[in-house]
């Protein structure tokens, strides 16, 4: 037996195992996969993308393509099947660090992931943080079901990853100096990014991707990854709190400044509209809107679009809007520079000197709609087409409805919220009957 048919049969007995096929069919549900062997392959003979329909299939297509690494998508979609396209809008994405090094230096991973895993722990995410290793570094993933559902996934994952970054980039950076600069951890948050599923092999180590928990990271050692005798924590990747990223998403949006294409992809004109505006965005959207017509003032406008975006993202994770529930990010005492107020039937804080909009000790400027708001929007559909239809669809309600807070958020937000661009944008019949049919 030559050292290639040596090699083939490891792979085929590796993946064969009831534990390997299965965990790796589980969690790569509702993704698209990739395998690698000689290259990466991405499409099946029918250029369709690839997906795994049952757990018998992993170790088929394995051996069908002479693979040896699966990976699979990161963001989630709402179906995968056959007649499914791989421009299908991400209805989930999972958050990841990817830490980086060279085998004989992996202690140097372990203690970046310690790094990530402190910062999250002092961010109240720890319930839905599970690791893999990768083979030659390590994953510090965060389950996608942890983040609220207001926000574009893959806007919201690559907020925390950047923020978290942000946060320990100094740590990382004295040991990555420490490790003789193999230690790295880069953003790679995108549209079309893949990793590693969990119990494949690496693609040139003969490691298995293993997955445990935070709390035996202390514990880990190369032998957990050894094919034959590997220590793996099964369906870790599926546990989470709802919501528990709620906070600090809320946090990360608000400093997020997008950097990939993949995040912000060009778009040309005559492309046609991708996917929904996220809950959040449409809220700001419309609130600067309605600000806009009552006031005629652009730049507060906006100011007091994020302003409540934000409100309403911590208020429904937390007391519920009804309930006042502002005490933890409105300021921490009385200060002389801003002023609580009523604007549209809604309690807000103004900062004296710039008229603009405050939460926590943070006003909201039009620049931060901008990039929070106005940038994401565009990933989807010119913005600008996005703001006229919102002013011409308010336009429809009377001046009583745009006063009112309760009536803005039952009759005019709830309606169109997940569905923007069909009720509002893309209206076929004229007057507000199109809004809501």
């Amino acid at each position: 037996m030559d050292k290639e048919e040596d090699k083939t049969n490891i792979l085929s007995s590796h993946y064969n195992k009831e534990i390997v096929k299965n965990e790796i069919w589980n969690f790569s549900k509702n993704r698209w996969v990739a395998l690698y062997g000689a290259t990466m392959i991405r499409y099946d003979d029918k250029k369709q993308p690839l997906y795994f329909s049952s757990p018998s299939e992993v170790p088929y297509l394995i051996s069908k393509y002479k693979a040896r690494t699966v990976y699979a998508t990161a963001g989630k979609y709402k179906e995968i099947n056959s007649v499914n396209t791989k421009n299908d809008k991400i209805i989930a994405y999972t958050p990841f660090f990817d830490i980086d090094t060279k085998i004989e230096k992996w202690e140097f991973a372990i203690r970046a992931a310690e790094v990530v895993i402190s910062a999250l722990e002092k961010e109240k995410i720890e319930k839905s943080v599970y690791l893999l290793w990768s083979g030659e570094g390590i994953h510090v993933r965060i389950n996608e079901n942890s983040i609220p559902k207001d926000y574009d996934p893959l806007t919201a994952s690559h907020a925390i990853v950047q923020y978290i970054l942000n946060k320990v980039k100094d740590q990382i950076e004295i040991l990555s100096e420490a490790s003789g600069n193999v230690l790295k951890i880069d953003e790679l948050i995108d549209t079309k990014r893949i990793f590693t599923a969990p119990l494949s092999f690496h693609k040139e180590l003969d490691y298995v991707a293993i997955c445990f928990s935070p709390n035996k990271l202390d514990k880990f050692t190369l032998d957990w990854a050894k094919p034959d005798n590997f220590v793996h924590e099964e369906k870790i990747y599926e546990k989470f709190e709802e919501n528990e990223a709620s906070e600090l998403l809320t946090k990360a949006i608000q400093a997020y400044k997008p950097t990939h294409e993949g995040v912000k992809p060009k778009r040309k004109e005559e492309e046609n509209e991708r996917g929904e505006i996220g809950r959040f965005q449409v809220m700001a959207l419309l609130q600067a809107a309605r600000y806009y017509l009552l006031y005629k003032d652009l730049n507060k406008a906006k100011s007091f679009g994020l302003n409540r975006a934000i409100f309403y993202a911590w208020a429904k994770y937390h007391r519920g809007y009804e309930k006042k529930p502002m005490q933890r990010i409105t300021p921490s005492a009385i200060r002389k520079d801003r002023i609580l107020t009523t604007v549209a039937g809604e309690e807000v804080y103004e900062d004296l000197e710039s008229g603009y909009y405050v939460i926590g000790d943070k006003e909201q400027t039009p620049e931060d709609y901008d990039k929070e708001i106005k940038e994401k929007i565009e990933v989807i559909i010119p913005y600008e087409k996005a703001w006229d239809s919102a002013v011409q669809y308010l336009s429809t309600f009377p001046k009583e409805t745009l006063e009112n807070q309760r009536a803005f958020f039952q009759n005019a937000y709830l309606p169109v919220r997940d569905e923007f661009i069909e009720k509002v944008v893309k209206r076929k019949k004229s007057g507000i009957d199109a809004y809501f049919s």
